[in-house]
Parts: structure tokens; sequence; C-alpha cells
């Protein structure tokens, strides 16, 4: 069975994530903190094993002091 090309983007956009909470030296129980999000659902999110809502995404964003688009600057697999 091939993997789902959202599958590929949910793992891109967790690494991305990722990347920006390491570069602003915090862990992931500091940022679920402050983005008031259950510190599972960050680690599934990082992990590219579950998607997350636009709240999601703003209250990650406001915690890490970027804008939206800033998540999702990463390049998905090409597809065969």
């Amino acid at each position: 069975m091939k993997r789902s090309p959202h599958k590929e983007g949910q793992k891109a956009f967790g690494m991305r994530l990722r990347e920006l909470r390491k570069s602003k030296e915090l862990t992931q129980e500091t940022l679920s903190y402050m983005a008031d999000i259950e510190l599972s659902t960050l680690n599934r999110i990082e992990l590219g094993k579950a998607g997350t809502s636009l709240a999601n995404i703003f209250a990650l964003c406001e915690a890490l002091k970027i804008q939206p688009k800033e998540l999702f600057e990463f390049e998905l697999p090409a597809r065969k």
C-alpha cells in the first residue's frame, strides 16, 4: 500500500515544527505549556503521527513567536 501524500505532509510539518522548537531552545514540555497543547499531542505532531487544528497551529506560532507561513516552509517528497 502506498503512503498517502497527506502522511508525508504530516511528517514534514512535524519535522519543521521540531526544527523551529529546537532553534528556540525549547523543550517539548515547555512549548506544550506555552501553546496550551497536551505534551502527548505535541509529541505525536512532531513525529508526524497526528495532524493538528488551525487553532493549535496559531497557538504554536504565538508560542514560538513566528508567522504561520514559517511552519509550512518545507518540501514534500516528489510523487512518483
